[in-house]
Formats: C-alpha cells, sequence, structure tokens
C-alpha cells in the first residue's frame, strides 16, 4: 500500500529576507528556515528574498499556485524593504509583521549575549545593541525599543542592573550613537565589561564591520548575529500564526 503524506498546515509560509552577497547570510537564511521547518514538519516553508538574488517574493507568491500564503519578513523593523517593497510584491498573499518587537526576540538576543560571555569567561556588566540603523525619521525607534526591552529583562534575569544601549552604524541627523561612542559614554558611568550584541538577522559586511569596531573599542566580546536558534524559529511561527489568525498587517499597494 502506498504511503500518504501528512496533510500540510494551512497556508504556505514564504519568509522573506533582505537578501545579501554573502553567502554566509543565505546559509543562515537557509539555517533558520530549516529550524522553522524542523519545528512543524507539516507546514509548507519556502523562501524569498527583497534583493540581490532570487526567488523575489513575487516570484516565491507565484510558485504556490494560488495556494493561500502568508509572508513573513526576515526583518527587525518596518522599513523601506516592509513598507513600500513589500506591498508592490505581495499580490494575493498575506503579509505578517516584522520580527520586532517581540518578547521571543528579546529572548534570542538574551541567548547570543550568553553565548558570548561563555565564550569570554565572564558576564557583561554592559551590553552595546550594535545595529546597521537607518537615516529615515524613526527608523531607528524599534532599535532604542528593543534595547530598553532587553535591559529589563537581563535586569529580571539578572537582579542587577545591565545597561543595554543602541549603536548605530548609520544614523539620521543630530543621531550621534556610533559604537565607540556608546562604549565610551559607558566605561565613563565605570562600565568596564561591555559586550557587544549584533542588531542584525546574519553575518555579512555590517556585522564584519561592527565586529572591527568593537575590538578597536576595546569591546569584551562580540555575539553572533541572531540567525538560527530555536527563539528566532519559534519568532516565525508566532508571526506566521499571527497573521494566519488575522492579526497580520493590511498593506496598500
Amino acid at each position: 500500500m502506498a504511503s500518504i503524506s501528512p496533510p500540510l498546515d494551512g497556508p504556505v509560509l514564504i519568509a522573506a529576507a533582505h537578501g545579501s552577497r554573502e553567502a554566509r547570510a543565505r546559509t543562515e537564511t537557509d539555517r533558520l528556515l530549516t529550524e522553522v521547518r524542523a519545528l512543524r514538519p507539516a507546514l509548507r516553508v519556502e523562501s524569498a528574498f527583497f534583493d540581490i538574488h532570487g526567488p523575489t517574493v513575487d516570484e516565491a507568491v507565484a510558485a504556490v499556485r494560488g495556494a493561500p500564503a502568508i509572508v513573513v519578513p526576515l526583518l527587525l523593523g518596518a522599513g523601506f524593504h516592509f513598507t513600500v517593497d513589500l506591498p508592490a510584491v505581495l499580490g494575493p498573499a498575506r503579509a505578517a509583521k516584522p520580527l520586532a518587537p517581540h518578547l521571543l526576540l528579546t529572548e534570542a538576543l538574551a541567548y547570543r549575549l550568553q553565548e558570548a560571555e561563555t565564550h569570554a569567561g565572564l558576564p557583561a556588566d554592559a551590553v552595546v545593541l550594535a545595529a546597521a540603523g537607518s537615516r529615515r525619521p524613526g527608523g531607528n525607534d524599534g532599535c532604542y525599543a528593543v534595547a530598553r526591552h532587553l535591559s529589563t529583562a537581563l535586569h529580571a534575569w539578572r537582579r542587577e542592573t545591565v545597561p543595554v544601549r543602541p549603536a548605530l552604524l548609520c544614523a539620521g541627523h543630530g543621531e550621534d550613537r556610533s559604537l565607540a561612542r556608546t562604549a565610551r559614554d559607558l566605561r565613563a558611568e565605570g562600565r568596564t565589561r561591555i559586550a557587544v550584541v549584533p542588531y542584525l538577522m546574519a553575518p555579512g559586511c555590517f556585522f564584519d564591520h561592527l565586529a572591527a569596531e568593537a575590538e578597536r573599542a576595546g569591546c569584551m566580546c562580540t555575539a553572533r548575529p541572531l540567525g538560527a536558534q530555536a527563539a528566532m524559529a519559534r519568532l516565525v511561527l508566532a508571526r506566521f500564526d499571527e497573521a494566519r489568525n488575522g492579526h497580520g498587517v493590511p498593506l496598500a499597494a
């Protein structure tokens, strides 16, 4: 008797990443989606990209041949890709919210911090949350909010104050939040064990740049990007489930 495949679990999940010329970034996205599939084997999960390589979001939507689909943007904020690019290529699919802010994202950042501290052999007494940043007005607000969330979570878990300050590789007018200046400010407050936690989805040129900056600034350690880990896979599924239950984001082209 022929085996019967298990039924697919509702709409197709199309995970849409930035896209990068860096093979490391593509590999990390693939590893993250492998974790998503492992958590929910009956769910069809496809990948798509906003830039550089394919399949593009509209190509991925067309490839499901009319099946219901939800695009989960693997983005840490509602920037240009989400507000402008996605509505233009979404077609009949629905859009989930960006990944931030969310308690699972805070958990994922804390996990990467703990990894880096273990490797360094010391707990951090301050954290720099290092993001690529945006010159768009309000474009860095999400990073500031996530820094506050992580500081609050670390205080609850460790029973001590661990300041978390955002640093931006690219900032708007009047936003001098370079990694070097942020580290100097923390040292002026008496903090000596400064960890850098990348607010990035995957390794690439931004990560290499901030890691070099962190070393020049004398920071204790630099964590890995968020990437493939259990909390991030659960976050992707949480955003998918929200959209499937009618709590996505209406987008108009």
